[in-house]
């Protein structure tokens, strides 16, 4: 039995496209798109959930062949669709990362860094531990299942060969102004506890000059530090449940899909 090349070809579509879309999903999610997780894992991992979720997928386009300029630029489609969706995901733990930054800058705890696993580069010490357990949130409340869900539902909403507009752009944009305000909002106790307790011991040099500032005053905001630190640990349930609704709406409009909870 002789197979013609144009029925091969679609065959291959059927799977290629949203292979594309899921594995760039894929590659920018957080956790599994850190650099400790081997390619050929992501790729693996890629296959086997493009073949599970492929019965639950629509038809591809038949008018689009796959070897063309038009394929081509279909294959862009799904690249920019996957990746913007998992980036989403990075801004949100980032935001701890930059939580953690901000406390380290104002607590003298920013001298202890080490190299994060995920991006190659030194980060403050307690960026570091924010951004751990802003990953073990991800995963404990089943982020990554909803990741994959919405994307298996966005090839019904955004069908292969739609593209996201430019409204979508700037909204993604706009969320290196979230990391900062959510981060900023989070610390903003801590940097209100710390500029007292400078304030304090500025009154207490200024009252008795024999006092040395330096070495109790480090000693006391790196104190303050891990105790403020320790404070914020309470409320982090609740401020990632908020941050990630907010990142899971931007998602869903990314695609097209009404996730507003009721």
């Amino acid at each position: 039995m002789e197979y013609p090349a144009s029925v091969i070809l679609s065959w291959m579509a059927n799977y290629f496209w949203p292979f594309t879309r899921i594995s760039s999903m894929m590659m920018a999610m957080t956790f599994f798109g850190a650099r400790f997780v081997p390619v050929r894992i992501r790729l693996y991992l890629s296959l086997a959930i493009t073949f599970a979720v492929m019965p639950a997928l629509p038809a591809v386009p038949e008018e689009i062949e796959l070897v063309s300029f038009a394929g081509f630029m279909v294959l862009a489609q799904q690249i920019v669709i996957g990746v913007a969706m998992g980036m989403v995901t990075q801004f949100i733990t980032q935001t701890f990362v930059v939580l953690g930054q901000i406390l380290g800058m104002q607590s003298s705890l920013g001298f202890a860094s080490m190299v994060d696993p995920a991006n190659g580069q030194n980060t403050p010490l307690l960026g570091q531990f924010y951004l751990f357990l802003a990953v073990m949130l991800f995963l404990a409340t089943d982020g990554h299942l909803q990741m994959l869900n919405l994307v298996v539902m966005s090839f019904k909403t955004l069908p292969i060969g739609e593209m996201i507009g430019a409204a979508d752009y700037r909204s993604l944009a706009d969320w290196f102004g979230i990391m900062f305000q959510v981060a900023l909002s989070m610390s903003l106790a801590g940097i209100i506890a710390l500029l007292i307790v400078n304030l304090s011991f500025g009154v207490m040099t200024r009252a008795a000059p024999q006092l040395n500032i330096f070495s109790l005053g480090f000693a006391f905001a790196l104190l303050m530090g891990l105790l403020i630190s320790w404070y914020l640990l309470f409320g982090i349930l609740t401020h990632y449940d908020n941050h990630w609704q907010t990142g899971l709406n931007q998602v869903c409009s990314l695609i097209r899909i009404n996730c507003e909870p009721n």
